[in-house]
């Protein structure tokens, strides 16, 4: 097999996560470590400056193309399992591309509002300055809508080993050429170009491996074991064992017949209505996690901003992490559930959403105990930061469970769910930072973030569950409150969260035995797929 065909190779669940996760993994770690550079060269002042520029086209990108990134990634396997995906692909590609351009415009006539909006009164920083920043994060934000959309057609595609790549080469990509701009000049503005610079590279290369992926015939995915094996054995049964997630394949595409015609007229209509309902939950959700940010910059400068940004992406990469692994979960559940095997799909999402939240918090609890060491790695300016770490790893924690939540409402075709939460935990962190800055600084703000959001993901989560009448096990519902241990001490919580995984392993009150039979064989494939790879490196 050539190197492109495996690189735009689909496969299951388990060699997806083999892929995706440890690719996501390098390229956090790659973007950490590009962290203390900028932080390093940049300092307060110029990091918290960067932040504003980040938070800009982070939230914009999310606008330029109306959600149509997050519609693809549903529909993908809609019109794949139909024979129609290149069909589809002919009929967005630009439309969403003039969306593109058009917001992207009108983003730019409206840039000095949103500078405005956006500069402190006690900024040392050129009006002027600041507005060309703002010009150069919205350039960024179009383009990056266009890759995300990109991103979004393989992702649904379901070809990660691609997605893997290039979201690599972007980190590697940005890593040298930011850190080669800021030893010349350490000025915020060169850096933001740098980046439309790597991601143009990138997106170029992706929209190659895109054009190449819909040349090739649709994938049909073969089980582990034996190929002549029925469709009843890849379905088990709730109480039967199970060989892992790969006994949950994707069955063989259907093509369309004249049993279940399916046009493609208003086929973009279809993918906006999902989508910019999931772009404005995005948009909420991004709102709700800089917002602490944001009122941080407002009231004290650049210099406590840039502190408080430095320390976001401690959970922002654990998040990265969850969206990867739930990235893999929602296209193959989504496969599942398009081929009328609901209660399968719904079986292997609660059991995947466990082994998330157990993984995920294990990690949150390890970088928390932790911190009063790892964090001598920042300038000393940076120490005093650490007071923040609490309440920022709660926001995230509480975030990756709304994973269960989304991807329900999205297999129901309701993503306006997914607002919900993050417009209620806006309502609550607002004024909850507010009055605790004044007590307690930054500091109050970053604790506000997390309950704000602690408190939406409970409300909201409950709240749907049963209006769906959602048949979760109660153990489900136990991991649900696991956040909530991260306002206690730190040793406290660590002596806490030992004993939760000792009951996990020994019993089966957090998992059943089945949930355990299906991680732990999943667990070993991945390993053995990761072997190989081990193996050649050395």
């Amino acid at each position: 097999m050539s190197v492109l065909s495996r690189l735009l190779k689909a496969g299951s669940m388990t060699e997806s996560l083999s892929i995706y996760v440890p690719a996501t993994i390098l390229q956090r770690f790659v973007s950490l470590g590009r962290m203390l550079l900028f932080v390093y060269l940049l300092r307060e002042a110029g990091y918290g400056l960067w932040g504003l520029g980040v938070v800009t086209f982070t939230m914009v990108s999310s606008l330029v193309t109306l959600g149509s990134n997050h519609g693809l990634v549903r529909y993908v396997s809609f019109y794949e399992a139909r024979g129609q995906l290149q069909a589809f692909y002919r009929r967005v590609r630009f439309l969403i591309l003039a969306l593109a351009v058009a917001i992207t415009a009108v983003a730019l006539a409206g840039s000095d509002i949103l500078v405005f909006l956006t500069r402190s009164p006690a900024s040392q920083v050129d009006d002027h300055h600041q507005l060309h920043l703002c010009w150069a994060a919205l350039a960024n934000a179009g383009l990056m809508g266009l890759y995300h959309n990109m991103l979004g057609f393989l992702t649904g595609m379901r070809r990660y080993r691609a997605v893997s790549a290039l979201e690599v080469a972007f980190a590697i990509c940005f890593t040298i050429s930011g850190f080669s701009v800021l030893v010349v000049t350490h000025d915020p503005l060169w850096l933001m170009i740098a980046h439309f610079v790597s991601v143009l590279t990138v997106f170029v290369a992706g929209m190659f491996l895109l054009q190449l992926a819909l040349k090739l015939p649709e994938a049909v995915v073969e089980p582990s074991g034996s190929a002549a094996r029925t469709k009843e054995t890849l379905i088990p049964e709730p109480d039967s064992d199970a060989e892992g997630l790969d006994s949950a394949m994707p069955l063989p595409v259907r093509k369309a017949d004249a049993a279940e015609p399916v046009g493609l007229k208003g086929c973009f209509a279809r993918v906006l209505r999902f989508g910019f309902v999931a772009t404005i939950a995005a948009f909420i959700w991004q709102g709700a996690g800089y917002a602490s940010f944001l009122l941080t910059s407002r009231k004290y400068g650049e210099a406590k901003a840039g502190i408080f940004f430095a320390f976001l992406p401690m959970g922002q990469a654990i998040l990265a992490l969850s969206n990867a692994t739930c990235a893999v979960i929602f296209a193959h559940v989504t496969r599942h559930w398009e081929n009328g095997e609901r209660r399968l799909a719904v079986s292997l999402l609660e059991t995947t959403y466990k082994a998330l939240v157990l993984a995920t918090m294990t990690l949150v609890v390890a970088l928390y105990v932790t911190s009063q060491w790892w964090v001598k790695i920042f300038p000393g300016g940076f120490h005093n930061g650490l007071v923040l770490l609490g309440g920022l790893l709660l926001f995230f924690q509480a975030s990756i469970h709304l994973a269960l939540l989304n991807i329900l409402a999205w297999l129901h075709e309701r993503p306006v769910i997914a607002a919900i939460a993050p417009l209620l935990s806006i309502a609550i962190i607002v004024p909850l930072a507010i009055h605790w800055m004044n007590r307690s600084g930054p500091e109050g703000a970053a604790l506000a973030s997390g309950v704000g959001m602690y408190t939406a993901m409970i409300t909201v989560s409950l709240a749907y569950f049963l209006i769906v009448r959602a048949r979760f096990r109660i153990s489900t519902y136990l991991l649900m409150a696991a956040p909530a241990m991260l306002l206690l001490s730190k040793w406290t919580l660590g002596l806490v969260w030992i004993a939760v995984l000792i009951v996990t392993i020994s019993t089966t009150w957090l998992l059943d035995a089945r949930q355990k039979r299906i991680l732990s064989s999943s667990g070993r494939r991945i390993l053995k797929r990761l072997r190989p790879a081990r193996t050649r490196i050395s």
